[in-house]
């Protein structure tokens, strides 16, 4: 639980960002980035401690290496929020369009939904809910990356078409990330339920 709040904390502070990402300054930019570094550490910690606790304890609530994908897959998606809003920093992106703002508010609901799976899965049932949302959102999300793709390449800017396609994948994955997450809850809750 403590992971997932702190993946939603970091996806909170990239979505201020993204939200005002074409009114700030270069140096605001910056200081929001580095809180999110600073987040993203911070989960790296908690992965630490999640490893060290499994280490030591003989019997879990359930299966250790479920606990353990979960852990790291959400270091990966926090990881991810970094790698994202540094790039647009090191890409000297001076202006997001809406296709990086549409994709960001899927993986912000997506994040949000998984913290909710996280929380939920300790009851173990009334799940399905939360499946077919995840797995919505990640479809949606493909969508918009194939739509901001093919206009992407009306662009004549070879350099820009580069920097903004890799945003692009980078939000794309970050709902992949998310529904892996959510297959990984599926299947503890097949397994204990």
């Amino acid at each position: 639980r403590d992971q997932a709040s702190n993946v939603v904390d970091g996806a909170n502070e990239f979505k201020y960002l993204i939200d005002n990402y074409n009114s700030l300054s270069d140096v605001k930019r910056r200081e929001l980035v580095k809180k999110i570094k600073e987040i993203e550490s911070k989960g790296d910690n908690i992965v630490h401690n999640i490893i060290g606790s499994l280490d030591k304890t003989f019997v879990t609530p359930i299966d250790k290496e479920d606990i353990h994908r979960l852990a790291m897959l959400l270091d990966d998606v926090i990881d991810k929020v970094y790698a994202t809003s540094i790039r647009l920093s090191i890409f000297k992106i001076g202006k997001i369009d809406d296709y990086i703002k549409k994709m960001t508010e899927v993986v912000i609901e997506s994040i949000g939904k998984i913290e909710l799976g996280i929380i939920g899965v300790s009851k173990l049932k009334n799940m399905n809910r939360f499946y077919i949302d995840i797995h919505t959102l990640e479809n949606k999300s493909d969508d918009i990356y194939h739509e901001a793709l093919d206009n992407l390449f009306n662009k004549k800017n070879p350099i820009e078409i580069i920097k903004y396609k890799e945003i692009y994948e980078f939000l794309e994955d970050l709902t992949d990330k998310c529904e892996d997450i959510a297959n990984v809850i599926e299947s503890i809750v097949v397994k204990h339920a």
